[in-house]
C-alpha cells in the first residue's frame, strides 16, 4: 500500500533529511581524514628534519674523533663510511632513518687556486686542463683552454680577455644581464654564469658525473691525494697521457683504500711506494695528505616525508696542539 497525503510527504522529507545528513557525514569524515593526514605529514616532516639535524651533529662528532687520532685524512677512516658503521648508534631512529655521506672537500680541485694573483696558479691551470681533457669529460684541447681562459677572466681583476676567454664586453655582446665578477668564486653555482660552462658539463648527464662533484671553493688551496676523486687523481701527473694517468689512478686508489697501508699515507712518499709508474712527475707543491674542510649531505626520513641537509664543516686542527679539535659550520642549507 502506497503512503499518501501527509504521511507520504513526511516520509519523503525524512528520506531527504537522511540523505542530506549522510552526505554531510561523508563530507565531514573526508575533511577530518584530510586534516589528520595533513597533521601526520607535518609531524613526519618535522621528524625528518630533526633526524637530518641529528645526523649533522653525529657527522661532526665523527670528524672530531678522527681529528684526535690520526695525522692524515684518508678513505680508510670512519668518516668515509658515515653513517654506515654497523656499531655506530643513531643510524636508525625510532620512526625514521638517516642516509648520507661525508666528503672531503680538500680532495677536490680548488677552483679559486686558478686566480692569477696566486703564485702556483700555473700548476693548477695544468691540472684543470688535464681534468677537462680526460674522461669522463674528454673535451678537445681548444675547448678546454677556452673554458680555462673564461674562468681566469672571471677571477682576475683586469679587463684584458684571455685567448678564448671574455671580459665585460663579451658578456654584454652576448646580451647577458651581468658583468664579470673579477674575484674569487663564492659558490660553485657561479660557474653557470661563466662563459662556456654548460649545465651538462657542471651537473653531468645520464651516467656521466658533473664537474661540480670534483671541484670546490673550500679548503686550503691544496689537493689531498688520499681522498681525491679518481678523475682529479688522474689529472695530477704532469708527464702522463690520459690513458696511463687513468690506469695509475686506479692503482693508487686501490692502494690508498687498503687499511693495511693506512700508516703509509701520512706523507706524499706513498705515491712512489704504491707500485705505480716510477717516472711520474707530481706537482708536489699543490698536494697534501691532510684535510680541514668537509661537506655533509644527509637525508632524514620519517613516514612518507624526507628532508635533506647540506652543510660544510671546518675542523680545527687539534693534532698539533693540546686543544681538543672542534667543527664549525661554515655553510648550511636545508632542502
Amino acid at each position: 500500500m502506497k503512503p499518501s497525503g501527509p504521511q507520504g510527504a513526511v516520509l519523503l522529507f525524512v528520506l531527504a533529511l537522511v540523505a542530506l545528513l549522510a552526505s554531510l557525514a561523508v563530507s565531514t569524515i573526508r575533511t577530518a581524514q584530510i586534516e589528520v593526514f595533513g597533521a601526520y605529514g607535518g609531524i613526519y616532516s618535522r621528524q625528518a628534519q630533526a633526524i637530518a639535524e641529528s645526523g649533522l651533529l653525529a657527522a661532526a662528532a665523527v670528524l672530531i674523533q678522527d681529528g684526535q687520532k690520526l695525522e692524515t685524512d684518508n678513505l680508510t677512516e670512519d668518516w668515509a663510511y658515515f653513517p654506515d658503521l654497523a656499531a655506530y648508534p643513531g643510524i636508525w631512529f625510532l620512526d625514521g632513518h638517516l642516509d648520507g655521506r661525508i666528503e672531503d672537500e680538500s680532495g677536490k680541485f680548488p677552483v679559486n687556486s686558478l686566480h692569477p694573483g696566486l703564485s702556483d696558479h700555473a700548476v693548477f691551470e695544468g691540472i684543470f686542463l688535464r681534468l677537462l681533457c680526460a674522461p669522463p669529460f674528454s673535451l678537445p684541447g681548444d675547448k678546454a683552454k677556452a673554458l680555462l681562459a673564461a674562468l681566469i677572466d672571471w677571477l682576475d681583476p683586469d679587463d684584458n680577455p684571455g685567448d678564448g676567454g671574455g671580459e665585460d664586453a663579451a658578456y654584454a655582446a652576448a646580451l647577458l644581464p651581468y658583468r664579470v665578477r673579477n674575484n674569487s668564486l663564492d659558490t660553485l653555482a657561479e660557474l653557470l654564469l661563466v662563459r662556456g660552462f654548460s649545465r651538462d658539463l657542471l651537473y653531468g648527464r645520464d651516467s656521466r658525473p658533473g664537474l661540480l662533484s670534483m671541484v670546490t671553493i673550500w679548503g686550503s688551496g691544496l689537493i689531498n691525494v688520499n681522498t681525491a676523486p679518481l678523475p682529479v687523481l688522474a689529472a695530477l701527473p704532469i708527464n702522463l697521457d690520459s690513458a696511463r694517468a687513468a690506469s695509475l689512478a686506479a692503482s693508487l686508489d686501490t692502494y690508498r683504500r687498503d687499511p693495511v697501508r693506512r700508516d703509509e699515507l701520512n706523507t706524499l712518499g706513498w705515491l712512489g711506494k704504491s707500485g705505480g709508474d716510477l717516472g711520474v712527475e707530481w706537482p708536489r707543491g699543490a698536494l697534501t695528505t691532510r684535510s680541514l674542510y668537509f661537506s655533509v649531505l644527509l637525508t632524514g626520513r620519517s613516514g612518507a616525508a624526507q628532508r635533506r641537509l647540506y652543510a660544510v664543516l671546518k675542523r680545527d686542527q687539534g693534532r698539533q696542539s693540546a686543544q681538543t679539535p672542534n667543527c664549525k659550520v661554515l655553510y648550511r642549507e636545508l632542502r
